[in-house]
């Protein structure tokens, strides 16, 4: 196995540094066989899936009944106090697996979320079952950006695409298919096995985490590697793109603010973090507006109305199938850039598709009435998560682009923002819905959605000019380097 290796020779003696070589075989984004990358992926896949937000709104029901005096909003407050924390504890955990490994972070997390269902199964009362979503919350964090920087450990940016496509179609299938399975669940079989089912699903994750998910982590691969050719050589080693911080609690620090000065400093990170935090609020609030319209308009029961909700899987994977053409499209730029596209290629499909997710939200609110067939506000669901998926999928796939190996801390940044609005807009979501009606409700947000989709237009025709004022982007680019020969044939064969 080829190793480089860089001394620099002073009156002080500094470690070697330890990088990987081209296609070397521990490299998991260059060396991997394409086969085992997916294979890799699948597990985290399951992570993602199985960590479900919005199964626990169909146990509210059963909740209100068994403890009297309960209301909705206070049971709603265990699924507030769940997202809030998914969206805090990436500034943490995030930035950690960048700087300590991904395959730790999971196992342990899983696990941890596995144990965390048992006293919400158990629960005596609603204050439990609050109290411990607040910590579950904070550990199933893994899903959404650990996982996305999972992807970019594996693919490099000019193959990534259909895999982070893959990635975020199992969050749309996850929301959809979860509060779905789970509101049949709560209707048959009671509340408690809401909880139940989700415990055995996560302790299978556990166990595929365990025994079929190695480390993917790049610079965790090289530390671990220097840190052997240290002990068997007595020479330092220094793992090439780690940090080098003077202690654990310097590398903390350095993780946890990463993710808030990207949020606040980065006007990429800040705009699309607006965006997609207000059309992920959208889905947390169809989640329960939609089950709530069917059953008041249309006369659902609980398990119908969440039934409903498949149409957010119908739109992602309409969705997701569509990429194929923004795909190719990126492809096409990259070949004709000799390896390299601009990052803003990827918001092309975005742009569109902001447009449409707006104008669904019309067609929604004003074709949801009892003389009309609940069909055509199921197609205008569908139509909405058309528009969604683009979205939150570009976000995912510009800011990977822009920020590469510190990804995670970029996706961090706007998982927070997404997360909060993801917790807030279920709270005056079915009482807007009330208030103004399915129609005007529907309305303002759609007013709202095609404001805000002047975003990816503007990033578009601005970005590189951002980007060139930013100094992260600038420093990771040159880090960047020239683009290989190899890379250039290779995705000239693709295209």
């Amino acid at each position: 196995m080829e190793v480089q290796t860089h001394v620099e020779k002073d009156e002080h003696v500094h470690p070697v540094e330890v990088a990987f070589a081209y296609d070397d075989p521990e490299n998991p984004q260059e060396g991997w066989p394409l086969v085992k990358r997916w294979r890799v992926l699948a597990p985290a896949l399951f992570v993602t899936y199985t960590i479900n937000a919005t199964a626990n709104g169909a146990a509210s029901k059963g909740v209100r009944a068994e403890f009297g005096g309960v209301t909705a909003s206070t049971f709603l407050t265990s699924s507030f106090t769940y997202l809030v924390m998914l969206g805090f504890g990436p500034l943490v955990l995030a930035p950690i697996s960048e700087s300590f490994g991904r395959r730790p972070m999971l196992v342990f997390l899983t696990g941890l979320i596995t144990l965390l269902f048992l006293p919400q199964a158990l629960a005596p009362n609603v204050a439990s079952i609050i109290a411990t979503r607040f910590f579950q919350g904070t550990a199933a964090s893994v899903e959404g950006p650990v996982i996305a920087g999972i992807v970019a450990d594996l693919f490099p940016k000019r193959i990534r695409g259909p895999a982070m496509g893959t990635f975020v179609l199992t969050v749309f299938t996850a929301n959809a298919t979860g509060p779905l399975c789970a509101n049949w669940i709560a209707q048959e079989l009671g509340w408690r096995w809401v909880y139940w089912i989700q415990m055995m699903m996560a302790g299978l994750c556990f166990a595929l985490v365990v025994f079929f998910f190695p480390e993917t982590r790049g610079d965790a691969i090289l530390a671990k590697r220097a840190a052997r050719m240290t002990k068997e050589s007595g020479i330092p080693h220094h793992g090439k793109g780690t940090d080098r911080a003077e202690s654990c609690g310097e590398i903390l620090k350095i993780s946890c603010l990463r993710p808030l000065l990207y949020l606040f400093t980065e006007p990429i990170v800040t705009a699309l973090s607006l965006y997609v935090s207000f059309a992920w609020g959208m889905v947390f609030l169809f989640v329960g507006a939609i089950a709530h319209v069917f059953e008041e308009t249309y006369g659902f029961s609980q398990g119908q109305g969440g039934t409903t909700l498949i149409c957010g899987f119908i739109g992602a994977f309409i969705g997701w199938c569509t990429n194929f053409g923004q795909e190719a499209i990126y492809r096409r730029a990259v070949a004709r850039g000799g390896g390299h596209a601009e990052p803003e290629v990827r918001l092309y499909s975005c742009a569109v598709s902001g447009i449409l997710f707006g104008a669904a939200c019309f067609m929604f609110g004003w074709t949801a009435r009892s003389d009309i067939h609940w069909i055509i506000p199921c197609i205008a669901v569908v139509l909405v998560n058309l528009g969604i998926y683009p979205i939150y999928l570009a976000t995912y796939n510009y800011i990977g682009d822009v920020y590469e190996r510190y990804s995670s801390s970029g996706q961090a940044a706007q998982s927070l923002l997404r997360n909060i609005l993801g917790a807030v807009f279920p709270f005056f979501g079915i009482a807007m819905y009330n208030s103004l009606g399915f129609d005007w409700a529907s309305s303002l947000v759609g007013f709202i959605a095609l404001a805000l989709a002047i975003i990816p237009w503007i990033l578009i025709f601005f970005g590189a000019w951002i980007r060139a004022r930013s100094k992260i982007a600038q420093a990771l680019a040159h880090e960047e380097g020239v683009v290989l020969k190899d890379e250039a044939q290779d995705t000239n064969s693709m295209a």
